[in-house]
């Protein structure tokens, strides 16, 4: 029997590396500064192929993989290369931050930004992987609805410029019905805190609608996994946006903050229309957005 792959990976970003995970593969996750997590690092459940290391235990441990994350010096793991460590770095912004010469593969969850800058890196073969999402777990629950409408940011004021921060501020201020969950939003008084999964279905699935104001994010997550719970999507159109959401068929398309004003009041204004977007949004996000198709994906690159 093949033995399992050994993945050296390091906990940047627990949403998508919860599902990253479900990979077949055992993961052995670094901190960024060599921190040793906890169960709760991710912000998801910890799966059982999940193993949280410190760089003590790289002394006798050679992956088969390395994975290449923003943030992370990863020249200190150069060393493992000559044991013939293969490298991936993935790219889930609107640029890529700077990937090493010795790292041949790149995964971007964005098309539009891998079309644009993967020219500028002839040498390396590139991947387009959407995020996947598990629909028994990001699921319509049928609860009862607040007339309330949510948008998921962390550092939203500090990162305003592409989160679309001044147009959620105005949108807030005009409606009145906006709520907010994210990391070191402290000081926005409508944030509410910030929820994990199982959790967050329900936070989603509580709310009438769900506001994206991004301006230069390549493919928001949490707006995927709105979607995926059935809640009505509200979105600016910018980077992949118009190859998966469809305005007045899986959601509202609207791109300024009188625009966002307008399709809130629309929104909340019909219980049939929510309930459209709902449905048709489910079954987008089930079809463009599975948890199966990304895992395959994964897989060719894996292997």
């Amino acid at each position: 029997m093949k033995s399992k792959l050994k993945i050296l990976d390091f906990l940047v970003h627990g949403g998508h590396q919860y599902e990253f995970f479900k990979n077949e593969a055992d993961f052995y996750c670094l901190g960024v500064n060599n921190e040793l997590h906890t169960n709760d690092s991710l912000g998801r459940p910890k799966q059982e192929n999940v193993f949280f290391i410190k760089n003590d235990s790289l002394k006798n441990f050679i992956p088969d993989i390395m994975m290449i994350r923003a943030g992370i010096k990863y020249d200190n793991y150069q060393y493992l290369l000559k044991n013939g460590v293969k490298t991936i770095a993935v790219v889930q912004t609107h640029t890529p931050f700077r990937i090493p010469d010795w790292c041949k593969i790149v995964v971007w969850n964005s098309r539009i930004t891998m079309e644009k800058f993967k020219k500028l890196m002839p040498d390396k073969k590139h991947y387009h992987i959407i995020h996947g999402f598990d629909p028994r777990e990001f699921k319509n629950i049928n609860i009862e609805k607040n007339n309330r409408i949510i948008s998921s940011f962390s550092l939203f004021k500090q990162r305003g410029e592409f989160l679309g921060y001044q147009d959620w501020e105005e949108v807030n201020f005009r409606v009145k019905k906006c709520d907010l969950i994210g990391h070191g939003n402290d000081d926005i008084e409508s944030n509410i805190g910030v929820f994990s999964y199982p959790k967050l279905v329900e936070i989603y699935n509580s709310y009438s609608g769900y506001l994206n104001t991004t301006t230069h994010s390549a493919m928001p997550r949490s707006r995927a996994e709105a979607m995926m719970c059935g809640t009505p999507i509200i979105t600016t159109s910018n980077y992949d946006t118009p190859l998966y959401f469809k305005h007045k068929q899986n959601c509202l398309i609207a791109n300024t903050s009188s625009e966002m004003i307008d399709a809130i009041n629309l929104l909340l204004s019909s219980k049939v229309i929510r309930q459209d977007l709902s449905n048709s949004g489910r079954e987008s996000a089930i079809k463009y957005f599975n948890i199966i198709d990304y895992l395959e994906k994964w897989k060719q690159i894996l292997i």
